[in-house]
């Protein structure tokens, strides 16, 4: 569990960079947990952890009963670190990277509805049954749902899209991730409604239908990002 990627981290990351910018003046206010919380559309308690991590660092200090702080003599705080990829490293990437999938996979499964082949259905059919035995093995399944999209991209035969998804795979394996990582805490009924997501997907490639491809793709992607986002707690 501690080599998954935690929410906490890229909020602790997301309000370091603000204070390293000076957005928050030292001996300044910072807004209180639960605007915070409704800012970022994060849990309370993933908001404590982060601001106990900047108080660790000596960036923030409390005051009983008024809040957090940035400290009046606080050191200057060395870059942020990448949280696992390269690029990623505060809930506003994250939600980037969301919003482009949501843009660019929902027409990759339109595409590949029109142009898959039989072996594109065989071979996308492959990867959803990889995803359901690495659920059933009780792993993450990271790479199974990454090739499951890959496959997908493949059966548009374009390859300026499976270029496209190529390029940005350690993104979107981390934002998967960090998605599956909070979904295996959940219920079996939980990991069995996202495996229907996929389920969806497939059928409405498998009969050609482009529309449905598109919406069932789009919407699999939006419960994903609700599932990071939403009721998250540490």
């Amino acid at each position: 569990m501690s080599s998954r990627p935690k929410l906490s981290d890229v909020l602790y990351a997301d309000m370091q960079d603000r204070i390293r910018r000076g957005e928050v003046l030292a001996d300044g206010k910072l807004p209180s947990e639960n605007e915070l919380s409704q800012e970022f559309g994060v849990s309370r308690p993933t908001v404590r952890e982060a601001l106990r991590r900047l108080r660790d660092d000596g960036l923030i200090h409390s005051r009983q009963g008024a809040g957090s702080f940035v400290a009046a003599q606080s050191p200057a705080p060395a870059p942020a670190a990448p949280i696992k990829r390269h690029d990623i490293r505060t809930i506003s990437d994250v939600r980037r990277v969301y919003q482009f999938r949501i843009a660019l996979e929902g027409e990759v499964a339109y595409i590949a509805a029109l142009h898959r082949g039989e072996a594109h259905i065989r071979a996308i059919h492959k990867e959803l049954e990889a995803i359901h035995l690495a659920i059933r093995a009780g792993r993450i399944g990271v790479q199974q749902d990454s090739d499951f999209h890959a496959a997908i991209a493949r059966a548009t035969q374009n390859p300026y899209f499976e270029a496209a998804l190529a390029a940005v795979r350690p993104q979107v394996d981390f934002v998967i991730d960090l998605a599956r990582s909070f979904s295996v805490l959940q219920s079996a009924e939980h990991l069995a409604m996202v495996q229907r997501e996929h389920a969806a997907v497939f059928e409405a490639i498998r009969d050609g239908d482009g529309l449905k491809a598109r919406e069932a793709m789009q919407a699999h992607i939006r419960n994903a990002q609700e599932r990071v986002f939403d009721g998250i707690h540490f």
